[in-house]
């Protein structure tokens, strides 16, 4: 009973130090909630999820028959930075409008599951992840690292985005600072995957 249970506990840790770094999800993600809706953070972090589900079923059912090539990789990437060069847009020009913490409204994402679904279903790493690490663990530990994998994801987006509602209700300059990083990230973000694509280019 105890190994089980401790390969659930890896499959959580592993989940956590995947959803818990820097990347464009947690950035909408703590801008929906540092605007006052927890509900629309968790929805994009849902949609992550989701996105990992869906490569999951196609990891467990292609196995080692996908093959993710460098057209496809620079596919995804321009996918992705005209994605996070759209959200970055609309942060900033939100961003600019706001006078006050009563603003908050203009910078929430109008589908905030689609927003991370999105996200999710066209990051070339996290598709890399699932047809590498992903597609390993399947093979060689089996299904219940994976369910504590989803567990820990679960566990991060459910808390990540009550505790940036939290601290912005208590730091009144949190929000401002908030949009104003997300913006730059997600800029970020986007050039990188845009610098990823165009490298890839050459090699086709």
């Amino acid at each position: 009973m105890i190994e089980p249970l401790l390969i659930v506990a890896v499959g959580v840790g592993l989940g956590l130090s995947i959803s818990a770094p820097p990347g464009p999800v947690n950035v909408l993600i703590a801008v929906q909630a540092a605007s006052g809706s927890r509900k629309n953070g968790f929805l994009v972090g849902l949609g992550a999820l989701t996105a990992d589900a869906t490569f999951l079923v196609v990891t467990y059912c292609l196995g080692c028959l996908l093959v993710f090539d460098s057209l496809m990789q620079a596919a995804f990437s321009l996918a992705s930075s005209a994605l996070l060069a759209y959200l970055a847009f609309l942060t900033y020009r939100s961003a600019r409008r706001l006078g006050s913490i009563s603003g908050a409204a203009n910078v929430r994402v109008r589908y905030p599951y689609v927003a991370g679904l999105t996200m999710g279903l066209t990051n070339p790493f996290q598709i890399t992840w699932w047809v590498s690490v992903g597609l390993l663990l399947i093979s060689s530990i089996g299904p219940l690292i994976i369910a504590g994998f989803f567990i820990g994801i679960l566990a991060w987006i459910t808390s990540f985005p009550i505790i940036i509602s939290w601290l912005s209700q208590r730091v009144s300059s949190l929000y401002r600072v908030v949009v104003y990083v997300s913006f730059a990230l997600l800029a970020a973000f986007s050039l990188y995957f845009l610098t990823n694509a165009l490298l890839l280019i050459p090699s086709l």
